[in-house]
């Protein structure tokens, strides 16, 4: 895996972003009971699994927040774009059974 010019891979950056605070909370659109989704990293072969999740009110405020952590990323250091090749995040819930898949190498770079 690539190391961003932090210092960190994809995955350390990836679950060092701060996603308690992403706007999708207040989204009109995610109003219900809120639940534990974990956003894991896999190319098909590994998986490295996030442990402790984010709680979000909706699938779709988590998805939400999964798209604006990866858009971070790629803000952070867009030339490593190669590196997502392959790679998707899977969001899954508490009990491990992933519900979304959002792939990596589609998402535009800013």
């Amino acid at each position: 895996m690539t190391t961003f010019t932090n210092g960190k891979d994809l995955a350390e950056a990836l679950f060092d972003i701060d996603l308690s605070a992403s706007p999708a909370e207040g989204c009109a659109l995610s109003r219900s009971v809120p639940a534990r989704y974990f956003f894991n990293l896999t190319n098909g072969e590994t998986m490295i699994r996030d442990k402790e999740g984010i709680e979000a009110s909706s699938l779709q405020a988590a998805v939400i927040s999964a798209m604006e952590a990866v858009e971070e990323l790629r803000a952070q250091d867009p030339s490593d774009s190669e590196e997502w090749q392959g790679w998707r995040l899977e969001i899954g819930d508490a009990s491990g059974q992933a519900i979304q898949a959002i792939p990596l190498d589609i998402l535009s770079a800013h």
